[in-house]
């Protein structure tokens, strides 16, 4: 075996663990939501996402609907800003910034808007209906909700919109979305056959058509971990690594806000 066959394997290997990847979608905070149950089991996924490139992630936790299963009530904020406070001085220890969002649902939001915000960013996380919701009109209530952030003066991510089943059926609904300047976040999990097939055709059909600013975790519990790294080289390996990094570096937030 030459000399150059044998490095490029290793030299590729620490080019993969040096990446510091932003994530802004994930569930590792104790909220009452589907998410982690325990301090404990979300500082677990905490440390699996800093050792394997994630600088800084973004809890956000379920604001959906009232009479859904993780409606916002005062009671899972204060839950979720408890847990919170008790996990960022562990996920310093082992170089993670860990922050609190909210990711929320269509006629989700309670109260005042900007309480909703990502953390740091001039911005709040929508979450675009999949099946599990009964929107007669997933679009129209997302363009509601949508509204009624930017008429608070802040700008949106949206978060996973090829699990929507009307996206699937034509993913070229998403463009005026992104035109009207929504961030696009993908779930890792979609381009690795985690949310079906349905929802993997549709990612890569959206990358295709040049759709995409981010690509986040949305790691939930033990049995569902971050695989934000694993999504960067495997989008790396059909595109280019240019574009799979840009994906997960965060750089498409600067213009929000800096981190």
């Amino acid at each position: 075996m030459s000399t150059q066959a044998s490095t490029e394997p290793r030299a590729e290997r620490r080019r993969r663990t040096s990446a510091l990847y932003v994530d802004l979608h994930s569930h590792v905070v104790p909220s009452g939501d589907d998410g982690a149950r325990s301090v404990e089991e979300g500082l677990e996924l905490c440390r699996h996402a800093a050792a394997h490139g994630t600088r800084l992630l973004y809890a956000t936790p379920h604001a959906q609907p009232a009479g859904r299963w993780h409606a916002w009530t005062v009671e899972r904020q204060r839950r979720a800003v408890e847990s919170l406070e008790r996990m960022q001085d562990a996920c310093a220890a082992f170089g993670l910034e860990l922050r609190l969002g909210w990711e929320v649902a269509p006629r989700g939001i309670v109260g005042e808007v900007r309480s909703f915000a990502l953390d740091g960013l001039d911005a709040v996380l929508v979450e675009f209906p999949g099946p599990w919701f009964e929107f007669a009109d997933s679009l129209l209530e997302t363009r509601r909700q949508i509204d009624q952030i930017r008429a608070a003066g802040l700008e949106v991510v949206l978060a996973h919109p090829e699990r929507c089943v009307e996206i699937q059926q034509d993913p070229r609904l998403v463009l005026p979305f992104a035109e009207d300047g929504a961030l696009i976040c993908f779930n890792a999990d979609s381009f690795l056959g985690g949310h079906g097939d349905a929802t993997e055709r549709c990612a890569w059909q959206l990358l295709g058509l040049g759709l995409g600013d981010l690509v986040a975790s949305d790691a939930h519990r033990r049995d569902r971990p971050s695989r934000l790294h694993e999504a960067v080289e495997a989008i790396a390996r059909r595109t280019d690594r240019e574009r799979a990094v840009a994906l997960a570096d965060g750089s498409a937030l600067t213009r929000l806000s800096a981190l």
